[in-house]
């Protein structure tokens, strides 16, 4: 019931008794879906709202302080800047409210669930919005539906019904006999029922999920006639209690998955090493072939010979009849080595992998151990610090606030691009030719700028064979259209829905 027309109704008359006469100083953002407020009241102290705008949050508050962040924000709605209050007015019937300014503007607060918006209206000037879907303001003519009670009619009854959200509908059903009523009896209820929407006190409620509402749920965090109290004590609860809660579900179950993954991979690795070490030993397989050297005739592609490794035992060995046994015999020696390796780098995977679940183990211990919100901001702090304080093994580059890494070697292209590169994040290559794969890091839900891809690209191009040329193509595409070849080499890759820039290589 937050954003209940009747709520906001008292919230409107509230602020409107605080920011009459206030100077707007301030708006902001630094947080994605939030805007905040800084204004100067008539008393010369300061009043601060702080409105979320997430389709999932939608929470207010008005916090007592406010301090802006150092770095990344940015400055809005800055033509009212300076500007007075003259009114606060809230729209009839309608879940929203204004301020009016000395400039003749109008900033419109539009409280409509996952569609609320701040909206900036001029005269002969197009709407300016905090959020890119703009829903078009009504105006003072469609709202004018302000209806005398004693005066109701059957017609006008239904326009006030169409106030009542869904709280006020289950209250009228269960804890009222509104539905079996007439319309005379209705109209002898209807007074004293809006009157008791307007005054009565404000719950913050925890039923399912924090709310406010008008009603006494009996089982309440808050009682208050205050509506900013309500919206604090809101904001409060949602974000230590439940978004707390659902942060260590997100976290704990990308650790999880995480932890899947390795498991799978140790599980993989162990039969692999047990299939490697009981497959008949390739270099016993040579010194049989070069043992029976004088039994071999040209363009054998067989033979059948005394397995020396076991008594009485006959084994057959097939043969490439094109090369010498002597060939033969030397790829199944140069097999048995590369072999005797895959498994010694297998094993030492396996002790960094089963490392890895311990530590995952006490990740997931920590978080959930985290009963509040600042704890674990403070947990994802140090997990994120550690990561970036370990030795990146690439180049890194900057441009405007896009952090661009290349690759230096065949290892450190494939981790780059398969382990620490995201689905979203653009990843470049020298086209035809030998490279280092190249990585934007991707912001926030902004398009990468065409000069950062363009940076990225002559990057590209620099390390790569093609570095002396004066143009040279250049593929991008999101990472997760890059595939890993079955089989390949360290940083073999396929790509699809490639798109090629040409540039001059350069740093």
């Amino acid at each position: 019931m937050y954003h209940n027309y009747y709520f906001i109704n008292r919230l409107s008359k509230k602020l409107s008794s605080i920011l009459t006469g206030a100077i707007l100083n301030e708006c902001f953002s630094q947080n994605k879906n939030e805007l905040i407020f800084c204004f100067t009241l008539r008393d010369n102290s300061s009043f601060y709202i702080q409105a979320n705008l997430d389709n999932k949050l939608n929470l207010w508050c008005f916090p007592e302080v406010f301090k802006r962040a150092k770095k990344n924000t940015i400055d809005l709605f800055q033509s009212i800047i300076e500007k007075k209050i003259l009114a606060v007015h809230q729209n009839n019937f309608d879940r929203s409210f204004e301020l009016l300014l000395n400039d003749n503007s109008t900033l419109l607060f539009q409280l409509y669930g996952r569609r609320s918006n701040i909206i900036l209206i001029k005269k002969n000037r197009a709407p300016q919005s905090f959020k890119s879907k703009l829903i078009a303001p009504h105006n003072s003519k469609s709202l004018a539906r302000d209806i005398c009670i004693p005066t109701l009619n059957k017609e006008s009854l239904k326009e006030l019904e169409k106030s009542f959200d869904n709280d006020i509908k289950n209250y009228l059903k269960n804890n009222t006999q509104y539905e079996q009523l007439d319309f005379n009896q209705k109209k002898i209820f209807i007074p004293d029922f809006i009157e008791y929407l307007h005054t009565n006190p404000l719950y913050v409620s925890y039923e399912v999920l924090p709310k406010i509402t008008l009603f006494d749920t009996k089982t309440y965090y808050c009682k208050t006639d205050d509506p900013i109290v309500a919206c604090n004590h809101l904001y409060k609860i949602f974000t230590q209690k439940y978004l707390t809660q659902q942060k260590k579900n997100e976290i704990i179950r990308d650790l999880n998955k995480k932890r899947k993954k390795t498991i799978n991979y140790i599980k993989k690795s162990e039969q692999k090493i047990s299939l490697l070490k009981n497959r008949r030993s390739l270099e016993e397989i040579a010194n049989i072939i070069m043992a029976n050297l004088n039994n071999i005739k040209p363009n054998d592609d067989q033979i059948k010979v005394e397995d020396l490794y076991h008594e009485t035992a006959i084994i057959t060995i097939k043969l490439k009849p094109q090369i010498s046994p002597q060939k033969n015999a030397e790829i199944l020696y140069r097999k048995s080595k590369n072999q005797k390796i895959e498994i010694n780098n297998i094993k030492k995977n396996l002790v960094a992998k089963k490392k890895h679940i311990i530590q995952l183990d006490q990740k997931i211990k920590e978080i959930n151990l985290a009963n509040d919100w600042k704890t674990l901001q403070n947990l994802i702090k140090k997990n994120t610090s550690n990561i970036t304080n370990k030795a990146i093994p690439f180049t890194t580059f900057s441009m405007i606030d896009y952090t661009i890494w290349v690759g230096r070697n065949n290892k450190s292209n494939d981790l780059l691009t398969f382990d620490y590169a995201k689905k979203d994040d653009l990843w470049l290559h020298v086209k035809d030719a030998p490279g280092s794969h190249v990585v934007i890091k991707k912001q926030g839900v902004s398009p990468i700028p065409k000069t950062v891809i363009e940076k990225a690209a002559e990057l590209a191009a620099y390390f790569s064979k093609k570095k002396t040329e004066k143009i040279a193509p250049v593929i991008y595409t999101e990472k997760k259209y890059v595939r890993k070849i079955k089989g390949s080499l360290p940083g073999q890759v396929a790509v699809i829905k490639e798109q090629v820039l040409l540039v001059q290589p350069k740093l």
